[in-house]
């Protein structure tokens, strides 16, 4: 079973920080998912909430507002809490290693639901008992539980091992400049050099080796070359200018 992100949708109760809301805006739109559900939450449209969206704002403005959880899940199938504790009342939640299981195990295209509390108390008995599957987030080390936004993210993450890779865009191949390019900047940077009057203090040819070690080890790519080569123009424009000046 492949999972599209456009099927999960994550809902926040009763959140007290702006920034949290922002924050988790932010790491939605990293994951690729857009439905952002929120129940009684403090202020959205705030600053704090603006500033830690960064370029996922637009999902604070299209974020739907429900009075109650029971409402905000109500066209969802599978509706997951999140929780960093074992709750008595509760059946045994499962860890998040187990979230592509618990998908997987459940008919394709179904709507998602996830499900997280508020910042110092999480979710209630009663808001649990409204979800079908539990989760909590294995921490390893002195403190038990996670900023908001770190749970959504490390829980959108475990739920993207089942996208279809074609949600995933291709890396872009950055090849490495051609040899003709690696040339023309090495003798660009003798000259240099040589205006400088360094090589009369080094060997040349084993400075020519050291520096195409050094290049080839760095592998540039035409961007890098065209760069560096502007850097060296520069050099030589301001030393040509500071000579003139001296014979003026």
């Amino acid at each position: 079973m492949t999972l599209d992100p456009a099927q999960i949708s994550v809902v926040l109760v009763e959140t007290t920080q702006p920034g949290n809301i922002g924050s988790t805006a932010r790491a939605m739109e990293t994951m690729g998912v857009t439905d952002l559900r929120l129940v009684n939450p403090c202020e959205v449209d705030h600053p704090e909430a603006r500033m830690f969206s960064m370029n996922a704002r637009h999902l604070l403005y299209e974020a739907r507002i429900f009075s109650s959880l029971k409402d905000a899940i109500t066209d969802c199938q599978l509706i997951i809490a999140t929780s960093n504790r074992q709750r008595d009342k509760i059946q045994t939640s499962n860890s998040l290693y187990d979230l592509p299981r618990i998908i997987q195990a459940c008919d394709p295209g179904l709507s998602i639901a996830i499900v997280f509390g508020p910042e110092q108390s999480g979710l209630t008995n009663d808001d649990m008992s409204l979800c079908n599957e539990w989760i909590h987030i294995p921490t390893y080390g002195k403190t038990g539980s996670l900023n908001l936004a770190q749970a959504v993210m490390v829980v959108l993450y475990e739920a993207s091992k089942l996208y279809d890779r074609k949600f995933t865009p291709e890396p872009e191949v950055i090849l490495p400049a051609s040899s003709k390019s690696i040339e023309g900047m090495k003798e660009h940077f003798f000259r240099i050099l040589d205006i400088t009057g360094f090589l009369r203090l080094s060997s040349r040819n084993a400075l020519w080796g050291s520096f195409s070690g050094l290049i080839g080890r760095s592998k540039p790519d035409e961007r890098d070359v065209r760069m560096i080569r502007g850097f060296f123009n520069r050099i030589e424009v301001t030393l040509a200018r500071k000579a003139k000046k001296k014979k003026d």
